[in-house]
C-alpha cells in the first residue's frame, strides 16, 4: 500500500484514507474474527476429543476472550477431578489470517503430576468405628482425589452424628502428608472428630400463640419428651406447623442448652383463622302474584375452634329461586391423643321442585407420615323426589357407601405451592335401595343395586423462573350403579372445576376436568395468573323417562388473582367460556379455603 498524507479517519476496526480510497492499516483487537480452528497440545489423561467436547470456542463460532477463559476453567476444573492438582494452561497460541477475518487458535496443557487419595484415617470417631465411617464414603483410599466430594463425605459424617443426638459435632481435616510417587503422588489425610455433648430433648417451649394451646403445637411436633435429638425430626417441625393452616409464620424451631438439658424453641405467629365469605342478590318479582327471592353464597369457616385445632365450616350457596344447597363439616384431631382425625359432614341439596338429596359421611384417617395418610369413610345418601309423581326426575332412594381413601401431600403450601403435588383417590361402595316405584314401573326398576364411586385428583406444582410457577391439575368422577339416577351423579363447572360456566352447570356419571395456570408471584401467597380449563361429562341414556345419552367436552380460559386478605386468601377470576364474546364473560370470585 502506497504512502498516503492526506485526511484519515479512524474506523473502529481500521484507518482509511478518502483520498484515495485504501485501508491504511487493520486493527485485529478491535475486529470481530470467526474461529477457523480450535486445537490442544499435551494432552494424554484426556483424549484431544474429548477436551474439545468441553469447549464452547469452536469452529465457525464468533471468537470471545471471556468465553476462552471460561474454557480454560473448565478444563482445569476437569483435571481437577481426575485428582492433577498440577494441572494449569502453559499457553494460549492466536494466529490471525492475512485479513484478521479468520482466527486458529492453539492451547497448550500441562497436565501434572495425579494425586491419589492415600490412608485415610479417624481422630476421635466414637461411637462409630473407622469402618462404619468409611463403608458410606465415596472417597475410597487409592483413588484420584476429589476435594468437592471428600468435603461432601465430611458434611454427610457430621449429619450423621447429629441423627445420633450430637447437634454440636464437628469433623476438619486436621492433617495431610504428601508422599511423592512415580506416575501419581499420594496424599494422606487425618480428619478430626469432635462429637461434643449427647443432647435429649427434655422440653420445648412456644412462643407467640396468642390463641392456640401451647399443647396443640406440641403434639403437631411428634416428639417425646427424652428423646434424642434429630435433626430430621425437628426440621419436619416447621412444615408441619405450617400445613395446620392456621398460622400466619412458623419460624425454624431453636435448639437451646438449659445446663445438661436440651430444649427446643418454637416461635409462631397466629394467623386468620376464623372467615366470612358472604355474596347475597335480591331478586325482585317478575310477574304479577309473584314474589322476589334471595340468592347467593354464605360460607363460613373455623379452622382453630378455642385453639384447639378443631374445624369447622357450613356453607349454604342459592342459585335460583327453587335450588339451593347447605353444607356443614367438622373435625376432630389427634383422636385418642394419635395422629389421626375424625371428620364428620351433611349435606343438603334441594333441586328445584324435582327432588331433594341428603348425605350424611364420616371418615375417619391415619396420618401415616407427614406426607401420606389414608382414610376409611362412611356414608349415608337419601334422595326424596317430589310428591307429584308425573314429574319425578328420580326414584326416592337410600344408600349406604363403605369406602378407602389414600392421600400423597408434598406441596410445600396449601394456598401457593411453588413446588410438590397432591394426589388424592378414594373408592366408594355402597348398597342402594329403591322404593315408590309407580306401579307400572315396578317390573323394570330393580328394588336393589350396588353402586361403585371412584374419585381422582392430581395436581403439580413447579417452579419455572423466578416468582413464576406453572400448576397442572388432572381430576376425575365416576359412578357405577344397577340404577343411575340424576340425583346422585356428579355436578361440576364454575370456580373450583371448570371456570367460564355457571356453578353446577353440567351433570354425568362420568365427569373429568383438567386445569393449568401459570402464575406470577406478587408475595408469598398472593399471585396473577392465566389459566385453560378443559372438562368433559357424559350422562347414559334414561330409558325409563325417554332421556337420550348426552356428552360433551367443554373449555374455558381467562385469567385471575389471588391475594391474602384480612379475610383470608381472596381468589378472583375472569372467565370465557367455548364460545362466549367477552360480554358474556363469568366472574368467579370467594375466599379460597381448605378445609
Amino acid at each position: 500500500m502506497k504512502a498516503c498524507h492526506k485526511t484519515r479517519y479512524h474506523l473502529m476496526s481500521a484507518v482509511f484514507c478518502f483520498a484515495c480510497g485504501h485501508i491504511l492499516m487493520a486493527n485485529p483487537a478491535l475486529m470481530t474474527h470467526t474461529l477457523r480452528s480450535v486445537d490442544v497440545t499435551g494432552t494424554s489423561v484426556f483424549s484431544k476429543r474429548e477436551i474439545l467436547g468441553w469447549l464452547s470456542s469452536r469452529p465457525s463460532r464468533v471468537f470471545s476472550e471471556t468465553t476462552l477463559q471460561n474454557d480454560l476453567r473448565t478444563v482445569q476444573n476437569n483435571y481437577l477431578l481426575r485428582g492433577y492438582f498440577e494441572a494449569r494452561t502453559l499457553s494460549v497460541q492466536k494466529t490471525f489470517s492475512p485479513d484478521s477475518t479468520y482466527l486458529d487458535v492453539v492451547i497448550e496443557v500441562y497436565e501434572g503430576k495425579q494425586t491419589l487419595l492415600g490412608a485415610l484415617t479417624f481422630a476421635g470417631q466414637q461411637p462409630l468405628s473407622t469402618t462404619t465411617i468409611l463403608d458410606e464414603f465415596d472417597s475410597k483410599p487409592g483413588t484420584p482425589l476429589q476435594v468437592h466430594v471428600l468435603e461432601q463425605d465430611i458434611d454427610r459424617l457430621i449429619a450423621r452424628y447429629e441423627r445420633l443426638g450430637f447437634p454440636f459435632a464437628q469433623c476438619q481435616v486436621a492433617q495431610m502428608i504428601r508422599r511423592e510417587g512415580g506416575d501419581a503422588d499420594s496424599l494422606d489425610v487425618t480428619i478430626d472428630i469432635v462429637q461434643g455433648e449427647n443432647v435429649t430433648l427434655d422440653e420445648i417451649r412456644v412462643d407467640g400463640n396468642a390463641e392456640t394451646e401451647s399443647s396443640v403445637i406440641v403434639r403437631e411436633t411428634r416428639l417425646t419428651r427424652g428423646e434424642v435429638f434429630n435433626p430430621h425430626k425437628v426440621d419436619a417441625i416447621r412444615q408441619r406447623l405450617r400445613r395446620l393452616n392456621i398460622f400466619a409464620d412458623v419460624s425454624e424451631p431453636e435448639l437451646y442448652m438449659r445446663g445438661r438439658n436440651g430444649g427446643l424453641l418454637i416461635r409462631v405467629k397466629e394467623g386468620n383463622t376464623n372467615t366470612f365469605d358472604g355474596v347475597i342478590g335480591y331478586l325482585p318479582a317478575t310477574a304479577a302474584g309473584e314474589g322476589g327471592y334471595f340468592t347467593g353464597l354464605v360460607s363460613i369457616s373455623m379452622r382453630n375452634l378455642f385453639g384447639t385445632g378443631r374445624k369447622l365450616s357450613v356453607q349454604w350457596q342459592r342459585e335460583d329461586k327453587q335450588s339451593q344447597e347447605l353444607g356443614l363439616r367438622y373435625l376432630e384431631p389427634w383422636v385418642f391423643n394419635i395422629p389421626a382425625n375424625l371428620t364428620g359432614g351433611f349435606f343438603q341439596r334441594q333441586q328445584d321442585t324435582s327432588y331433594i338429596r341428603r348425605v350424611i359421611d364420616m371418615k375417619g384417617e391415619m396420618m401415616l407420615s407427614d406426607e401420606l395418610s389414608i382414610a376409611v369413610t362412611l356414608g349415608s345418601e337419601i334422595v326424596i323426589p317430589s310428591l307429584d309423581t308425573t314429574v319425578n326426575r328420580v326414584f326416592k332412594s337410600s344408600t349406604i357407601t363403605f369406602g378407602l381413601e389414600l392421600q400423597l401431600d408434598t406441596r410445600d403450601d396449601i394456598f401457593s405451592p411453588t413446588r410438590g403435588a397432591r394426589y388424592r383417590t378414594d373408592y366408594q361402595y355402597g348398597k342402594k335401595s329403591t322404593s315408590n316405584v309407580p306401579a307400572a314401573l315396578v317390573s323394570r326398576v330393580s328394588a336393589k343395586a350396588n353402586t361403585q364411586k371412584i374419585t381422582l385428583d392430581m395436581d403439580f406444582f413447579q417452579s419455572t423462573f423466578a416468582h413464576q410457577v406453572a400448576a397442572v391439575g388432572f381430576h376425575g368422577r365416576e359412578l357405577r350403579s344397577g340404577l343411575l339416577e340424576e340425583g346422585e351423579m356428579f355436578r361440576f363447572g364454575g370456580a373450583k372445576s371448570l371456570r367460564g360456566y355457571r356453578e353446577n352447570q353440567f351433570l354425568g356419571s362420568r365427569v373429568a376436568w383438567s386445569n393449568l395456570e401459570y402464575r406470577f408471584l406478587l408475595a408469598r401467597r398472593s399471585f396473577v395468573y392465566g389459566f385453560v380449563d378443559a372438562g368433559y361429562y357424559s350422562r347414559p341414556a334414561d330409558e325409563l323417562r325417554a332421556i337420550p345419552k348426552s356428552e360433551a367436552f367443554k373449555y374455558g380460559y381467562g385469567i385471575g388473582i389471588q391475594f391474602e386478605s384480612g379475610l383470608g386468601n381472596l381468589g378472583v377470576s375472569f372467565a370465557l367460556g367455548q364460545g362466549d364474546t367477552f360480554t358474556q364473560g363469568k366472574i368467579h370470585a370467594g375466599l379460597i379455603n381448605e378445609f
